[in-house]
């Protein structure tokens, strides 16, 4: 059921058009949205784990730093003990290992002390407390001596491995024993970070050898693998002059690290088709450069805020859609009622009205109107049908009442010629006139020229001048231009009636009536003045009245409002007619048409 209603819903194409560009405009607003917080929130995810990766290399350079201040203590503690730098260290230095030996036993003989005061013991009282030392050699500044103490054999024995396998030679150390060692190559990094300072003959300042502290990288590694949920990077050591010196995974140095400056930066890179983001921390104490090194994949990962952000995205796009398409389905429904009545007048149900609404809005609006216009509409008709009705009963009215024209026009000439031959002129002009005016009204035109109305008034007028011998007087003013023009028929003829109905005086032989047609711009005005009774204030405010009203002027007979009225439904609300009058005096009538000459 519901599917079959959405398919109804989906078929409105206006329905459809609004769900479809409203969840359109949903769908993209949320998508864009959660495209700009999960830039934003990956921005942030990746300056953290830059703020990860600077606490992470000052850690370790921090740890380095006490470091290198330990050995720097021990040089100076080194250089208070005169005896022991002047006689032991120097002679050390400066002979080989075998003669070190024998001085070192001469004066251990020659002490008074049971206690020795040599390399051994001021090495084993200094740096067997420190875990992190591996060993520690001392190199002559001459070519050939050095001594080492290791303090942690398996570590040393595996980074002796490594070297030996590097130098390509096999070497055994022993315990706690001076060893004479010559290297050939310099010293491998392998689990080992060196601390080196040089020794110097405190009274001539010339430099007698290099102390040496290996520190195993394994205090680094706890550092880092502690702060590992917080940094997803690499990190690196280096030498002020790019030497190799620690990696926490222990690979290979990347093809972008091996040409960095010695400088503390954060730089953005594209390696192997892959972004990476470097943070390099320069010592300038110490000379080395710690550097981060972190994959962009590592930290764009998909975590579970861009999952909850997905997820909330289609959750919340679900809901407004939703929330949408109910909203809308209403107004759907509305729209089909319309739709459904609008096909129901189609097809001739002109009963049928679009149930009102509590909602007050455009559909409601359109509905009321519909509703209207179809009361308006069966109103019409029904007008329309009497009006038909009645012209159909006038037809029939005037159908009956109709003299065939040439049995009247015969029957007019047979009375005229025997009023000619009995001797009566008047009564044979009047039936000649009466002909006339029968022949112009049968006529079925509707449009006339202006000079066959004229005629016909003249000839309306001349069989009342009969009637009435030397009592009316007319004056005709009428412009030659005009009289090819066009105007409706039966125009004139009721208004010169009405004159003589109403305004003409039996008494006297001073009954003036004046025609008078003329051009006026596109315009044609006609003036019929008269000098006769006149007409009443009242009564010719009751005139204008009917004539804007459109109703007649007088019950069963034309008018002046059906004159006015048929002028205007013609040729518009601008023409028609103006009547003027002043009581005992006369009344002017004004017909105004527009000029043509066809219809």
């Amino acid at each position: 059921m519901f599917l079959s209603n959405m398919k109804k819903r989906l078929t409105n194409k206006v329905f459809s058009k609004i769900l479809i560009t409203y969840s359109t405009t949903i769908l993209l607003t949320m998508f864009l949205l959660l495209l700009v917080l999960s830039r934003y929130y990956t921005e942030v995810i990746i300056q953290k784990e830059m703020d990860a990766s600077t606490r992470t290399l000052e850690r370790v350079e921090s740890y380095l730093q006490r470091k290198d201040e330990y050995t720097q203590n021990v040089m100076q503690d080194l250089y208070l003990k005169t005896d022991l730098i002047f006689n032991d260290i120097a002679f050390a230095l400066q002979h080989d290992y075998d003669t070190y030996l024998s001085y070192r036993l001469d004066k251990y003989s020659e002490n008074s002390s049971f206690v020795p005061n040599n390399l051994n013991t001021f090495f084993q009282a200094y740096f067997s407390q420190d875990p992190d030392i591996n060993a520690v050699s001392l190199k002559s500044a001459s070519p050939g001596t050095e001594y080492e103490y290791i303090y942690n054999h398996h570590r040393w024995n595996k980074y002796m491995t490594k070297k030996v396998d590097l130098e390509g030679k096999s070497l055994h150390p022993e315990d706690l024993q001076l060893q004479n060692v010559e290297w050939e190559q310099e010293r491998s990094i392998f689990n080992n970070i060196q601390i080196s300072r040089s020794i110097n003959d405190p009274a001539t300042l010339k430099k007698l050898g290099d102390l040496t502290v290996f520190y195993d990288t394994s205090g680094i590694q706890d550092l880092i693998r502690l702060r590992k949920s917080q940094f997803k990077g690499k990190v690196y050591i280096f030498q002020r002059d790019g030497d190799y010196l620690y990696s926490s995974d222990n690979s290979n140095i990347p093809e972008p690290l091996k040409d960095l400056s010695f400088r503390t930066s954060f730089k953005k890179i594209k390696w192997d088709g892959k972004i990476y983001y470097i943070n390099t921390l320069a010592d300038d104490q110490m000379g080395y450069m710690y550097v981060g090194f972190i994959p962009e994949n590592d930290i764009k990962k998909v975590t579970i805020v861009h999952r909850y952000m997905l997820l909330s995205t289609f959750i919340l796009s679900g809901i407004a859609i939703a929330v949408t398409y109910f909203a809308m389905r209403s107004y759907s429904r509305r729209i089909h009622k319309i739709e459904t009545a609008i096909h129901e007048v189609r097809n001739g149900n002109l009963q049928i009205r679009i149930p009102d609404s509590r909602e007050k809005d455009e559909l409601t609006t359109i509905s009321e109107s519909f509703n209207d216009m179809l009361d308006d509409l069966n109103m019409y008709i029904k007008d329309v049908y009497v009006l038909n009705i009645r012209q159909r009963e006038a037809e029939m009215e005037a159908l009956q009442s109709k003299i065939q024209p040439h049995f009247l026009y015969n029957t007019l000439e047979a009375i005229r010629m025997k009023a000619i031959a009995d001797g009566s002129k008047p009564a044979s002009n009047m039936i000649y006139s009466l002909g006339q005016l029968f022949r112009y009204s049968l006529s079925s035109r509707e449009i006339v020229q202006i000079s066959d109305e004229i005629q016909h008034v003249k000839e309306y007028i001349g069989l009342n001048q009969i009637r009435y011998p030397n009592r009316i007087n007319v004056t005709y003013e009428i412009q030659e231009t005009c009289l090819d023009d066009k105007m409706l028929k039966f125009t004139l003829q009721p208004l010169i009636e009405n004159y003589l109905i109403h305004g003409f005086r039996k008494e006297t032989i001073h009954n003036e009536l004046r025609i008078k047609v003329q051009r006026i711009h596109r315009d044609i005005e006609i003036i019929i003045e008269d000098n006769g009774k006149g007409i009443s204030q009242d009564k010719l405010l009751a005139i204008h009245t009917k004539l804007l009203a459109g109703t007649t002027t007088s019950e069963g007979s034309i008018g002046l409002s059906n004159v006015h009225q048929r002028i205007r439904l013609k040729y518009g609300q601008e023409y028609g007619i103006q009547i003027s009058s002043i009581e005992g005096e006369g009344t002017i009538v004004e017909v105004r048409i527009p000029a043509a000459r066809s219809e």
